[in-house]
């Protein structure tokens, strides 16, 4: 089985990465920073791929160097994404664009890629989306707004090519423990603060996110489609228990 994943140097990519080795899967590694596909291919022994957001058609020889290495495509995660936290007030069109640019284009582009190889044989595709698009929370206009749209284009490109056994579902973690989200996890009071909003009382870790999406690629799996499955200790489904107040 050949999978492509985009966006393997961030912290749940080289999770993914490293799960899917693992299991015996023939990866190709593709990502912005030069340096970590490096190390990524040292550490798992992997052919990696060069992409470029501003130039679309690296995605699509991403998925060609794929296909020459392996012979074919079976699964394509894109874990691009960035994180923006400010209110539409605040945010000037320019962030606005990049986010939209960075979290949901850079998906049209792994889709719009990826399906011919998986006209004839099918395939898995899957995303991320966040916890944001499903749930109402404050300073999160554009990237809510991105994720959305991921969640959108997952289900519908999943009823147009079904019929050409071309699954896709999304993932929606919720806070997770990244070097992407350091600045706010590594700050003892944003930690509480973000640990008090998750019914579990907890953050998540990469591995929940990775081991979700090397699910959703697994063949044994294929009758799940056109989902999206929140990873989120219960954030966008379950209030959590209010702590009671002792008086003394």
């Amino acid at each position: 089985m050949s999978i492509l994943v985009f966006g393997a140097t961030s912290t749940i990519g080289k999770s993914l990465v490293k799960n899917l080795v693992g299991c015996g899967r023939n990866v190709v590694a593709a990502g912005r920073d030069r340096n970590k596909l490096e190390q990524l291919a040292a550490e798992f022994g992997i052919p990696t791929y060069i992409i470029d957001l501003s130039q679309p058609e690296t995605f699509q020889s991403a998925v060609s160097f794929t296909v020459e290495e392996y012979g074919k495509l079976d699964g394509v995660v894109n874990l691009i994404g960035s994180l923006y936290l400010n209110n539409c007030g605040q945010t000037s069109f320019e962030d606005w664009q990049n986010v939209i640019n960075v979290n949901l284009n850079s998906c049209f582009h792994v889709l719009k890629a990826s399906l011919k190889p998986m006209q004839k044989s099918g395939g898995a595709i899957v995303f991320v989306s966040s916890v944001a698009a499903e749930i109402g929370m404050s300073n999160h206009e554009a990237i809510a707004a991105a994720k959305a749209g991921v969640v959108g284009l997952s289900r519908s490109a999943a009823a147009s090519y079904s019929n050409r056994n071309i699954r896709v579902n999304c993932v929606a973690p919720g806070f997770t423990v990244t070097e992407m989200t350091r600045q706010i996890w590594e700050n003892d009071q944003s930690r509480q603060i973000s640990e008090s909003m998750n019914p579990l009382g907890t953050l998540g870790e990469p591995q929940y996110i990775s081991s979700c999406i090397s699910w959703l690629l697994n063949e044994e799996n294929k009758w799940v489609n056109g989902q999206v499955i929140s990873v989120d200790g219960g954030m966008s489904t379950v209030l959590p228990k209010p702590k009671a107040r002792v008086s003394l």
